[in-house]
């Protein structure tokens, strides 16, 4: 998980899309995409950097 973060963190362009994707289709939809035990802590994160911006 944390790699993904780092992969997402140096790529403006993804980092955009995925903070993009955040907005239009909600955590709830990103939850059932990624079925994995620590996607709460991907979200918190992604929620940080989407404050940010």
């Amino acid at each position: 998980m944390t790699e993904a973060l780092k992969q997402i963190d140096s790529n403006p362009t993804l980092k955009a899309l995925v903070i993009g994707g955040l907005k239009a289709g909600g955590t709830e939809a990103l939850k059932k995409l990624v079925d994995h035990p620590l996607v709460n802590i991907l979200l918190a994160t992604l929620k940080g950097w989407q404050d940010v911006e």
